[in-house]
């Protein structure tokens, strides 16, 4: 893999790991090669020879907050990237064929260190078996990318800092389940890219009997994405259950349904964004949660990175609204240590109590902001 600023041939593979699914190459687009590198080898590394690497990131910040009732600072991690540490293993098995193997841990930076339990996958950020082929497609197992809303919906990756990581969880209710971003027990494919366009598809399987309640299927979905050099257009479709919740004195799994629309735009000087995505509750009372994302990246040079989220909210019912916007700007020493400046906020509505960066919210209404000064490196 390049040691400097991800090549363009890379961001292909990137946009395919993270929901974005293209194995086209791909020319536009330079801030977010910029950032490209805190994915590790998996999502970003084109290649077909034999590789086997450590990686990890390291982010730690500082923070003010002020909700209106409350106030303070804080120290922490994750500010802008998951800390984490990864192995990523590929052997070749044919032409142009390999067999791609990563597994991924986050941790944190005060005190509580690597996840307790290492011998289970559900632990595990990505624990993933792959076999890669350029005229075939993608084969993947194990707790991996899923079809949802892609990370780079959010320019700011779902970042812990991010107020978008906090409006995409779906409203309250009964039965409402939040879809990670790496299902577990999941088998995913990913076909070969014809003149721009290609196809993924995934199911994940209830082979933990607690969250399953003895279904072999726990859920699953498809995306059709479009890709060239400054257009990328996604569409997906996700029916997963939510975990056992009591009804009556009886166990009940409810369908939960995801629906998102992707579009990327590269203008050159910038690139913009703009998701629309849904979520759905098969359950009487259960409200729909719709939330639009704008995004922009602006690359100042190449060592200097400006980026702005702006979020809407929308709850079925109940005045329970809210938005949230975002602007930072990350300075790189190199491609792989920068610092980073983020100032933020979420709006509620009066009966809205949404969170936001550990800022505590004592009443409905209250409107958290944060400013955060942070550093990450990425090895």
């Amino acid at each position: 893999m390049n040691k400097g600023y991800v090549t363009a041939a890379s961001l292909a593979v990137l946009t395919q790991g993270l929901s974005l699914c293209s194995a086209a190459q791909a020319d536009g687009f330079p801030g977010i090669a910029m950032i490209a590198p805190g994915f590790g080898y998996y999502a970003i590394d084109t290649g077909f020879d034999s590789k086997l690497k450590a990686y990890g990131t390291v982010d730690a910040f500082a923070s003010y907050h002020d909700s209106g009732h409350s106030s303070g600072t804080q120290l922490g991690g994750g500010g802008a990237w998951t800390n984490k540490l990864g192995v990523y293993a590929r052997t070749p098995v044919a032409k142009d064929t390999v067999l791609e193997m990563d597994v991924e841990e986050g941790f944190n930076v005060n005190g509580n260190t690597v996840g307790q339990n290492w011998s289970s996958i559900g632990t595990l950020r990505l624990a993933v078996a792959a076999l890669r082929s350029k005229d075939y497609g993608k084969l993947e197992i194990g707790k991996t990318y899923g079809m949802a809303t892609p990370t780079f919906a959010d320019p700011f990756l779902a970042s812990y800092g991010s107020p978008y990581t906090y409006l995409a969880v779906p409203a309250a209710g009964k039965g409402a389940y939040y879809l990670d971003l790496r299902p577990k027990h999941t088998v995913a494919y990913t076909t070969p890219t014809f003149h721009g366009w290609n196809v993924g598809t995934a199911a994940s399987f209830g082979l933990d009997d607690h969250a399953s309640e003895g279904r072999t299927l726990r859920g699953g979905g498809a995306k059709v994405q479009y890709t060239d050099k400054q257009l990328i257009l996604l569409a997906s479709f996700n029916r997963y259950l939510s975990d056992p919740w009591e009804d009556g004195g009886q166990l009940k799994q409810t369908a939960n349904y995801y629906k998102s629309l992707s579009a990327f735009y590269d203008f050159g000087p910038f690139s913009s964004s703009l998701t629309w995505q849904r979520q759905d509750v098969d359950e009487p009372g259960s409200p729909s949660t719709t939330v639009v994302t704008a995004g922009f990246i602006l690359p100042l040079g190449k060592r200097d990175l400006t980026r702005l989220v702006l979020v809407k909210r929308t709850v079925a019912f109940g005045a329970k609204d809210a938005y949230g916007a975002m602007i930072g700007y990350d300075h790189f020493f190199t491609p792989r240590l920068a610092t980073y400046v983020h100032l933020g906020m979420i709006s509620n509505q009066r009966n809205a109590s949404v969170t936001y960066e550990g800022t505590p919210v004592e009443q409905a209404g209250d409107d958290p902001q944060n400013l955060t000064v942070g550093v990450y490196y990425h090895f």
